[in-house]
């Protein structure tokens, strides 16, 4: 398809490039994935309940190492779903117990302020490790990932530890209180007691559910819905596609839009986040070819987004933002295209079944696909818990007709909150009109 081909992402030639059912050569291909991707919850929950932040993909496994808020959240989901058809690689009686002791050491041992928690911890004694002493999105992934396990599992035990994680959030703390971005949701606070910089402002998919989130809980505690209406779009063209957030990587267009349904669900304003993400994956695909020439990697593989690359020195490996317009190394984020799967499944599926062929590159490891660099002769080491737990929401909802995003559109805090911000089902438009 030349550029001049691609559709504007409000035509439905858009949406009906996605939809159609993997033939079934290609859903036991992303079974297998789906499985390695799971297998990484389940070996990497610290004693404590955490999940590791990162784990060896290659070779033997790490004992230590930080955990993640956000790795955690969305491992809570990952050990859920390991429960149910297709994969029942645990019992829900495990996956509970698991969840449970995770939830309570976020209540109990993670250091909070106004409910938020950190970004990074201690696999031992769950004291604060990292820059970010207080993170929102990743504290808003983990109350989502604990909402969505104890609904799914539906152990009225688990349901009480995760509002209760919840509900003690002061959203209009994280607020900013004035200026252009008043409204907005923070990124968090330093470990030296101060508010970050930076909020989240971009209207793009990596953070929206923390907005219907925030926006759902109780009066007083709740983000104003005026938050939604400060968020802004960031327009830009790549490979001669425009697209909002167009200087961003593949993540920024996947995490988020996991838990949210907003191809039925239509968000205040002109920019359909769904449609756009189909397009932003299309333009990723379009800028790594376009990069060929320059690159031994584009030519056979591509994916853009932030993840390991090669280090300045020999085997080590170096954490970058990744994204067209960026400068560009050669390294390729295989795992990033895979949680891209509904978006552009031929595109997906050509990328991985060529790195999977390729024996002697040796890039599917324990958990899935490692990032690779032909150019620097480079392999990833880690898999990055955030990137397996994208995985694992995107296969579910594209082999499980949507399960995931069901699952999160049923709990009432998100349905308050799609309700107070506008968002409104798309048949209920058809019917106005």
């Amino acid at each position: 398809m030349r550029v001049g081909d691609i559709p504007h992402p409000s035509d439905e030639r858009v949406r009906t490039m996605t939809e159609a059912t993997p033939a079934p050569q290609d859903r036991a291909f992303l079974l297998g994935l789906q499985q390695q991707s799971l297998r990484y919850f389940l070996d990497n929950q610290a004693a404590g309940g955490l999940l590791l932040d990162r784990q060896a993909n290659h070779g033997p496994l790490r004992p230590g190492g930080w955990c993640s808020t956000s790795a955690t959240g969305m491992g809570l989901i990952a050990l859920a779903v390991a429960t149910a058809e297709p994969y029942r690689l645990l019992t829900p009686a495990d996956a509970v117990g698991r969840i449970r002791i995770a939830l309570e050491a976020a209540l109990d041992r993670l250091a909070n302020e106004s409910g938020m928690l950190p970004h990074f911890a201690s696999p031992n004694n769950d004291e604060t490790r990292g820059h970010d002493a207080f993170s929102t999105i990743d504290s808003s992934w983990l109350f989502a990932g604990a909402l969505w396990a104890a609904s799914f599992l539906r152990d009225a035990r688990l349901e009480g530890l995760a509002a209760q994680l919840y509900e003690r959030v002061d959203w209009a703390h994280w607020a900013v209180s004035e200026g252009e971005k008043r409204g907005l949701v923070r990124h968090g606070k330093g470990a030296d007691g101060h508010f970050l910089p930076f909020a989240w402002d971009r209207l793009v998919g990596e953070s929206v559910f923390m907005y219907v989130l925030g926006a759902g809980a109780a009066p007083g505690r709740a983000l104003a819905p005026e938050a939604w209406s400060a968020l802004r779009p960031f327009y830009g063209t790549v490979e001669g596609l425009r697209f909002n957030n167009a200087d961003l990587g593949l993540f920024a267009f996947e995490y988020g839009l996991d838990l949210l349904d907003l191809a039925r669900w239509h968000a205040p304003g002109e920019i359909d986040l769904a449609a756009e993400a189909r397009v932003a994956t299309r333009a990723n695909y379009l800028a790594c070819r376009a990069a060929a020439e320059n690159f031994a990697t584009y030519c056979r593989f591509w994916g853009l987004s932030d993840g390991d690359g090669p280090g300045a020195a020999p085997g080590t490996d170096a954490y970058r933002e990744y994204a067209p317009g960026r400068p560009l190394d050669g390294t390729a984020h295989l795992t990033a295209t895979l949680a891209a799967v509904a978006n552009a499944p031929g595109e997906v599926l050509e990328n991985l079944r060529e790195a999977d062929r390729d024996q002697g590159l040796g890039a599917r490891g324990r958990y899935g696909f490692s990032n690779v660099n032909l150019d620097r002769h480079w392999l990833s080491r880690d898999v990055v818990g955030i990137d397996a737990g994208a995985a694992v929401l995107a296969l579910d909802n594209y082999l499980m007709a949507g399960r995931v995003r069901r699952v999160f559109h049923a709990l009432p805090c998100v349905a308050r909150g799609l309700q107070r911000l506008g968002l409104t089902p798309r048949e209920e438009l058809g019917a106005i009109s």
